[in-house]
């Protein structure tokens, strides 16, 4: 006789949590210790934070149902950006993964360390993401409602500023393209721009809104292929132009709340097969924009690629001395810069200008420049010790983004801010919340566009239905 599962819990589900992130934490601290006391080598922590990383990853994906919750997404973001390199060394790509190479003419290695002190940071940083996501999780899925009566409203509106949305980026795509390529977005900012200008800028920004709330909120397959259609319309522009985290990011959202609203969970060969693909292409799409010879299409070459984030979190480890007293100044003006006050170089401080401008001065004068990330600023703002709460503080966001996910208001505020938010390991500390405080302005506009188009609809309804109805009443020949 098979037994009931009851009969198979053995431990209960709150204290199995409880041991599996005791396990984590004590494994991390072995591998502290061992560093401490000359036991473990630098290669060795490379094997170790690697192996640890893709196991977290795994267990996350089972231990959510399959990867739904957007913790599993964060993680994967995590090791492809922070870990694509030492990924890269261990299957025998890169001889030293630590060392630096970023935005400078002459790759120098750090100290041993500050590379063991790097990946401390980011394997610590991705535990701590997942200790309040496993502690409450519970499965959650997405049943659109009432809400899609705003449903024809918004399809007006999308399809009405659709066009000033596809100007724009050929705008964009054709400037850049005839400027210099990919670098214009940073040397020429302003005269990209100024290329669509500011009256068709914003309302492609309302058209962008209005097309994933109609996302969001659409249940019917085939309408759900015809947004997803004028999505790829606009994004592949985007992606032509350069911007592969903005197009990759935004397509993983997209995929996430699709899987909200179906349930189904994220089969590991057919995503495995994307990331392939996905990475396939983001090589093809550098060689592109920077107008270069594709040297080497890989998966692993696109790790290789990818991962050179670490180079930035490695730089605040082994520069902290010179940094740290900025720290707070980097995550005040990324939040103001991703809330759209542009940081003028000079005037204010940016974590990823500061860093360009250490390496290659040239370089930063020419336009190039590193990423950010929320690893680097948290450890430049206060150490493992704000890095620590950080991470748990994202932590908590994810997790409480899921749980109100359930419903409408919040499967939209989860639409709008998954893709900033897996895109941390990359890109300032507070972008999110820059992103959140810039749409503002972009969802009250929406609102009450939705609410006259909506009332426009109900009379031109009510007109039709009433001259129907007279058309129907017999005619009395007095």
């Amino acid at each position: 006789m098979r037994p009931q599962p009851s009969e198979r819990i053995l431990v209960p589900p709150k204290l199995g949590a409880l041991l599996e992130l005791t396990g984590w934490l004590l494994t991390a601290a072995a591998g502290v210790l061992l560093v401490a006391f000359g036991l473990l080598s630098e290669e060795g922590c490379i094997w170790l934070a690697t192996l640890m990383l893709v196991t977290l990853l795994f267990v996350s994906w089972r231990r959510f149902d399959g990867g739904l919750h957007p913790c599993f997404l964060f993680l994967g973001m995590l090791i492809i950006f922070q870990a694509g390199r030492p990924i890269a060394h261990v299957l025998g790509m890169l001889p030293d993964p630590m060392q630096i190479d970023v935005a400078t003419a002459i790759p120098f290695t750090i100290s041993a360390q500050a590379g063991e002190m790097t990946l401390l940071l980011i394997v610590l940083s991705g535990i701590l993401v997942y200790i309040p996501c496993r502690l409450g999780f519970r499965p959650v899925t997405y049943n659109p409602g009432r809400e899609m009566r705003w449903l024809p409203a918004l399809y007006v509106l999308v399809l009405l500023t659709f066009p000033f949305a596809l100007y724009k980026n050929w705008s964009y795509f054709a400037f850049i393209r005839a400027h210099g390529g990919y670098l214009a977005v940073y040397t020429d900012n302003a005269a990209v721009l100024q290329s669509a200008g500011t009256m068709v800028r914003t309302i492609a920004l309302v058209n962008s809104t209005a097309l994933l709330i109609a996302y969001v909120f659409e249940r019917r397959r085939k309408r759900i292929f015809a947004l997803l259609a004028l999505y790829f319309a606009l994004s592949t522009l985007d992606l032509l132009i350069g911007f592969r985290g903005k197009f990759f990011a935004q397509a993983l959202g997209l995929w996430y709340i699709h899987k909200l609203k179906t349930g189904r969970r994220f089969n590991l060969l057919p995503l495995l097969s994307l990331a392939v693909v996905i990475s396939l292409v983001a090589i093809v799409v550098a060689g592109f924009r920077q107008d270069q010879a594709i040297q080497l299409l890989s998966p692993i070459g696109f790790l290789a690629q990818q991962g050179v984030s670490l180079n930035v979190t490695e730089a605040a480890v082994a520069f902290h001395h010179i940094f740290s007293r900025y720290g707070a100044a980097y995550v005040f003006w990324g939040f103001a810069n991703a809330a759209g006050n542009p940081v003028a170089s000079g005037t204010h401080r940016l974590w990823t200008v500061d860093l360009t401008t250490f390496l290659n001065p040239t370089a930063q004068q020419l336009g190039f420049g590193t990423a950010s990330s929320y690893l680097a600023e948290l450890y430049l703002f206060g150490g493992i010790t704000a890095t620590s709460i950080g991470s748990l503080a994202i932590g908590c966001c994810l997790e409480g983004l899921h749980r109100i996910s359930s419903e409408a208001k919040g499967a939209l505020l989860l639409a709008i801010l998954l893709p900033t938010i897996i895109y941390l390991p990359r890109s300032e500390l507070l972008a999110p919340l820059g992103f959140l405080v810039k749409s503002t302005i972009s969802f009250v506009a929406i609102a009450v566009l939705v609410l006259m188009i909506d009332a426009g609809l109900r009379m031109l309804r009510f007109g039709i239905g009433h001259a129907a109805h007279a058309a129907r009443l017999p005619v009395i020949d007095p």
